[in-house]
């Protein structure tokens, strides 16, 4: 019996860029006759938005007492799979968060590790490199591209590679995507921010040990405007209480910077060594924004110093 193909990603929430990866890889994979099954066990978090929600796609259901082999995406770190994953069943892995391209390579499992802004970038080459770009129609183009958006924010963070500007313009031309259409995506995500402030931080909290610089719990959460973090420091301390140490990445894309809270005093001097620069708030400043990603790139290659 052949096996069935399901294509996953994390097992603690997924996001639009993982989210559009799957939907779109399990469109390509059918279109070149395979069986393939877009496939989630965890939550999705606030950037796929209504929205996106409202397009239609949907998961399907899946039956594992039948042979299945395994496609990853957005996610390289086994400790983190989906938890339906079996490691020896794993036909591909495509990431953008390095550190573990020896491992897959050991292991002799086909694999994208790229540190790259966005997997739909990717997924979209895939669609050219086998000339199927005609297959995207106007909600797969809007997937791909929330994806994008979301992954480099609004194209501007410094992880934006020419490849993703380039995939982005190629798919607001496919889709006829209308220019007013990214804000109206970034207003769906943010929108409800503020009344929904723990929820959407517990939902973004990553737990690995990167460095002694870094403590191993680093939250991210991205909002239009800075003061809305401002005005509920307690409430978000509150999210964090139950660990010893932490770092919260607050990106506000208004102004575009990072404002990195933290949890203890050994938090704050791993730091300011991380980033060389003495910290006289509750916070550390960083201009231009740094995604939690490159942050824990940074620190991963400190350690190797």
């Amino acid at each position: 019996m052949e096996a069935q193909i399901v294509i996953t990603a994390g097992n603690k929430y997924i996001d639009i860029d993982a989210y559009a990866g799957i939907f779109a890889y399990r469109e390509l994979l059918r279109h070149m006759g395979y069986s393939a099954y877009a496939y989630t066990s965890a939550p999705t978090n606030e950037s796929v938005s209504t929205l996106i929600q409202d397009m239609g796609f949907t998961f399907d259901s899946v039956d594992f007492s039948k042979p299945a082999k395994y496609i990853l995406l957005d996610v390289s770190n086994p400790q983190f799979f989906d938890a339906v994953v079996k490691e020896d069943d794993i036909l591909e892995i495509i990431d953008h968060h390095t550190g573990f391209e020896e491992y897959w390579k050991e292991k002799q499992v086909p694999h994208t590790i790229e540190f790259i802004g966005s997997i739909c970038t990717i997924i979209f080459e895939m669609y050219e490199k086998n000339h199927f770009e005609n297959l995207l129609d106007t909600n797969l183009c809007k997937l791909l591209m929330a994806g994008i958006l979301d992954n480099t924010l609004n194209l501007k963070s410094s992880i934006t590679n020419q490849r993703d500007v380039d995939c982005y313009l190629k798919l607001q031309h496919l889709g006829q995507v209308n220019e007013d259409w990214r804000m109206e995506y970034f207003e769906s995500c943010y929108a409800k921010t503020e009344n929904h402030l723990s929820q959407y931080l517990a939902s973004d909290i990553k737990i690995e040990k990167v460095s002694d610089t870094l403590p191993e719990v680093i939250g991210q959460i991205i909002v239009l405007d800075k003061d809305i973090i401002f005005r509920h420091q307690e409430e978000v301390r509150a999210v964090f209480q139950k660990y010893p140490h932490w770092i919260l990445n607050v990106i506000a894309l208004k102004e575009g910077k990072s404002y990195l809270f933290y949890g203890s005093e050994m938090d704050k001097l791993g730091l300011e060594q991380l980033f060389h620069q003495p910290i006289k708030e509750d916070y550390l400043l960083l201009e231009p924004f740094l995604l939690r990603k490159q942050i824990m790139k940074k620190a991963r290659e400190s350690k190797c110093r």
